[in-house]
């Protein structure tokens, strides 16, 4: 029994430099013919992925805090800050789309706990519903974050999760469900997963987290200043074109800027 349909749910919008991205001259970085390039600010969607599956509903990250500008590092959102955010945005509202609410979701898979992938965890707690995530995610994370090196992982997201029901997993490869396949990657944080999806309907998406977060990284098979690991990331970009190219498959970039003309929100799907 594969996934029936994968919804895109819309968290908001967030601005950055196009540095963390690109790397290079398509980063603005100089070069010795441009020394004066023009620096480029860019606009990303924030997106989680509802999966309905006959054997679970499936939440794929959970978005920013819509409360990110006032609760968290005064750095961070200063790099990363939300441009866009309304009620509508919030991961509850967006779940009725679908007719769901917080209690209907059996697993919830992090790629990794940045803050605008772990933001919106508050409503599913009191559920008690297991929280998938690499474990070297986890403490990577939590070593970074008491060194006062947390970079985009913040106490504000995590200080609460204190004895949650945390599933840390410590597999390159793990089956969720038929046909849902969490994958680490690495590259981007030391425990980042993607999610591959074969669905009932023949079609095989990969959901990439922030290993890609935009298609240009893909092509040109390389990232900016988001990367924690390149031996990691550059690993494995072959092995996923060389998947893709067999299976016929679809990237979800969840961040791509183009995300919404590409894909349509929920209530709207993937089968």
């Amino acid at each position: 029994m594969k996934a029936e349909r994968i919804h895109l749910l819309d968290l908001g919008w967030l601005g950055g430099d196009i540095g963390w991205f690109l790397p290079g001259a398509a980063g603005c970085a100089m070069t010795f013919s441009n020394r004066n390039p023009i620096r480029r600010w860019v606009e990303i969607p924030v997106s989680a992925a509802l999966l309905r599956h006959p054997e679970g509903n499936i939440l794929f990250d959970v978005g920013i805090s819509p409360q990110a500008m006032n609760t968290h590092a005064k750095g961070l959102v200063e790099a990363f800050p939300i441009v866009r955010m309304s009620d509508e945005n919030r991961i509850e509202v967006q779940l009725e789309k679908v007719g769901l609410r917080p209690k209907d979701i059996d697993f919830i898979v992090i790629s990794h706990l940045h803050l605008d992938h772990i933001g919106q965890i508050g409503p599913f707690l009191e559920h008690q519903i297991p929280i998938v995530v690499q474990k070297r995610e986890l403490e990577s994370a939590l070593y970074l974050l008491w060194q006062g090196k947390g970079g985009a992982y913040d106490f504000a997201d995590l200080d609460g999760l204190r004895g949650a029901p945390w599933a840390p997993i410590h597999d390159h490869q793990f089956d969720l469900l038929d046909g849902v396949t969490l994958e680490w990657t690495g590259g981007h944080t030391a425990g980042h997963q993607v999610m591959h999806v074969s669905t009932a309907a023949g079609n095989f998406y990969t959901l990439t987290g922030d290993y890609l977060h935009m298609p240009e990284e893909y092509d040109m098979e390389a990232k900016g200043w988001l990367l924690s690991d390149a031996e990691e990331w550059h690993a494995y970009i072959r092995k996923l074109k060389l998947l893709h190219k067999a299976r016929k498959g679809r990237l979800v970039m969840g961040h791509d800027p183009d995300l919404w003309a590409k894909y349509d929100a929920a209530p709207a799907g993937l089968d």
